[in-house]
């Protein structure tokens, strides 16, 4: 059923009022609970606390998101020395526009508050839920923190792998049919340059790794679906109660570190 429907699902049989959703390729620090449950517990009206994630070499593999000016969501952060940024990193209210869906807790009476429903998206089946849920919360102007003190190592995109062709479609399809249901088609479209210029500054920096299988024809089909079939009635109807809201341009990236390598 994919990520964001398993989530949902599982959160459909919880009676918790607060819950950390995390995928299965993580594993957390002893602290980690209880730091999160400290959050929550010092700011009652947080929606959503932010964890840092840290990669097998000791870097960090993602703590908040960013968009790029085609809102594909990015973690800026990644690559940074784990021991450096520990000490230096945001915490609190910062601005991201949100936490990675890899690992977060989550505020439940406060997510009903706003809005409620399902969580993610279920037709996203993998990739691009957290960003979603970030802009969601953003335009409802929900309080989302970070706590990078509450951290787990994680052995990201293992379900697909980084660099596959399966990852990429569903990547550039789910990130089309966000901009559709926030902004219309000719508004998709109409990114579909700045995404040429972003693939293009990672086909140049991406060193020796190659792709599994033919992406130019998985990007093809992603442009296809994303574009030119229906609209899934779930993610059109996601950002209902949105309407007529702007995210802050904090929320955006750097031009330098949306053409960084996001695989680096």
């Amino acid at each position: 059923m994919g990520y964001g429907e398993g989530i949902n699902q599982l959160l459909s049989r919880s009676q918790a009022t607060t819950c950390v959703v995390a995928t299965d390729d993580v594993v957390l620090d002893p602290h980690c609970v209880e730091r999160l449950a400290a959050e929550m517990d010092e700011h009652p009206r947080t929606v959503a606390v932010g964890c840092a994630l840290i990669g097998g070499d000791r870097r960090v593999n993602a703590y908040g998101l960013r968009l790029t000016e085609d809102w594909l969501g990015i973690n800026v952060d990644r690559g940074r020395s784990w021991d450096d940024f520990a000490s230096t990193a945001p915490r609190g209210a910062a601005r991201y526009l949100g936490p990675s869906g890899a690992l977060f807790a989550l505020n439940r009476e406060e997510w009903e508050r706003i809005g409620g429903g399902p969580l993610f998206p279920r037709s996203f089946f993998l990739y691009m839920e957290d960003v979603m849920l970030g802009i969601r919360l953003r335009l409802l102007g929900a309080e989302v923190r970070f706590r990078p003190d509450a951290f787990a190592t994680h052995a990201w995109s293992v379900a697909t792998g980084k660099r596959h062709v399966d990852k990429l479609r569903l990547v550039e399809r789910n990130r089309l049919w966000m901009l559709r249901a926030a902004r219309g088609r000719a508004a998709a479209g109409a990114t579909l340059v700045w995404t040429a210029l972003r693939y293009g500054s990672y086909l140049a920096h991406r060193g020796s790794g190659e792709r599994t299988g033919n992406a130019p024809r998985a990007f093809w089909r992603a442009v296809r679906e994303g574009l030119f079939t229906e609209l899934p009635a779930d993610v059109a109807a996601y950002l209902g109660g949105c309407e007529g809201g702007s995210l802050p341009r904090w929320c955006f990236a750097s031009l330098r570190d949306q053409m960084r390598n996001p695989v680096a």
